[in-house]
């Protein structure tokens, strides 16, 4: 359940006042019970007005036939649309943000074309009968996700895991599934452009179908945001709290599954321009790590028109050339670069290079990192290839 803070939580008993004073206590609990884990006052208010737009669309749908909605009803349902943008207005920068479902958005959108406040109103002839909502809530917490099943719409709670200078991370706990899923809302102050590219990494992670890339289902256009897999933590907090615990093993095994995965990525023509161990997740499941790939926000294709060269030179373990070579110039030899680093951070758990205790594991290091890319290694394979050649000499390299 969402907390209130003291100003919020006095403005909304002062508003359900107001709602008593001027308009009774009828139809306060009446559709409550979808709202019971909202808090006290907007419960009641939520309860308040889904019984006003209900009876009032009702009302509507009985009009449809003659064109026109009376003048009392016209004034009613006026009234209470002014009083819940209002009410959002004065909410929308508090933990109580909200808004109409997106089926309602919509019909109220309609319905403010053509209302009156005297007369009453001619019924446009493209109006359609409005399905009224009588199983499920009309109005969602900004902190929340509805999902409609069998014609149900269903709330959940919205915890937030990451925040981003593009977009926020939440989860929330599926009952039906019984298990967490994630969102990816992208901020309200993006650019055209940089909306776009959150719509592209969308897109482009829908068509990557691997067990090491975190999966995509559903993009919510009207909320600018979309429901993905849910992974436990990033490499870099799984790394960070077990390093001196960790086996040999275990890192080894996901050295191998780093492996897997670009060489799949690369394989479809992608590169991901921004690896670091906060981009590639663990997925916990008994017995068993899976990494996950995420964040394709920067993500390269081929004769791709998304790239320019002015673009911010991000990913934590991008080859430092790139600040001469240009980001739009980013090319597999980039990778490779990221890809060393990351594999010395999970040996090692440092982000920063230290001493080696292994000659050939240096040497495999300073080949995916050499200043002369020509020297580097050509691809994922061939340096997977390099890493099997010494694999049998390494012990734990922590320095």
């Amino acid at each position: 359940m969402v907390n209130l803070t003291e100003n919020v939580n006095i403005f909304l008993h002062n508003t359900l006042d107001d709602i008593i004073q001027q308009r009774g206590e009828r139809n306060l609990n009446k559709y409550s019970g979808f709202y019971q884990k909202m808090p006290s006052p907007l419960k009641e208010i939520f309860s308040f007005y889904h019984a006003e737009f209900t009876e009032l669309f009702d009302y509507l749908n009985s009009r449809l036939h003659t064109g026109y909605y009376t003048a009392h009803e016209s004034r009613e349902l006026f009234r209470d649309i002014h009083d819940i943008v209002k009410l959002q207005s004065y909410l929308i920068n508090t933990e109580a943000a909200f808004d109409f479902c997106p089926y309602y958005k919509e019909i109220v959108e309609q319905c403010k074309s053509f209302l009156k406040t005297s007369g009453g109103s001619s019924i446009p002839p493209e109006f359609n009968e409005i399905k009224v909502i009588r199983m499920g809530q009309i109005f969602e917490l900004q902190n929340g996700i509805s999902i409609t099943r069998a014609n149900t719409t269903i709330p959940f709670q919205l915890k937030i895991i990451g925040e981003g200078s593009y977009a926020k991370v939440f989860k929330y706990k599926d009952t039906f599934y019984n298990c967490f899923f994630a969102v990816k809302k992208a901020n309200s102050n993006l650019t055209e452009a940089e909306y776009q590219r959150f719509c592209t990494e969308f897109v482009e992670m829908r068509k990557l179908k691997s067990p090491y890339v975190l999966e995509v289902f559903k993009f919510d256009k009207e909320n600018h945001q979309y429901i993905m897999e849910y992974a436990d933590e990033s490499l870099y907090t799984y790394i960070s709290k077990r390093n001196n615990t960790l086996d040999f093993s275990k890192r080894i095994n996901l050295i191998q599954q780093i492996f897997k995965a670009f060489t799949y990525i690369h394989s479809k023509n992608v590169l991901h321009r921004d690896i670091s161990p906060s981009n590639i997740l663990i997925k916990i499941y008994d017995g068993a790590e899976i990494i996950k790939v995420s964040d394709f926000g920067l993500i390269k294709l081929e004769e791709s028109q998304l790239t320019n060269q002015f673009t911010e030179m991000k990913g934590a373990f991008n080859d430092p050339q790139l600040a001469f070579d240009g980001f739009s110039n980013y090319k597999i030899h980039h990778e490779i670069y990221a890809l060393t680093r990351l594999i010395y951070f999970i040996f090692t758990g440092r982000t920063t290079m230290g001493a080696f205790t292994n000659e050939q594991f240096k040497a495999f290091f300073d080949k995916g990192t050499n200043p002369n890319r020509e020297e580097r290694y050509k691809d994922v394979r061939e340096m997977q290839e390099a890493f099997k050649h010494f694999l049998s000499t390494l012990q734990q390299v922590k320095n």
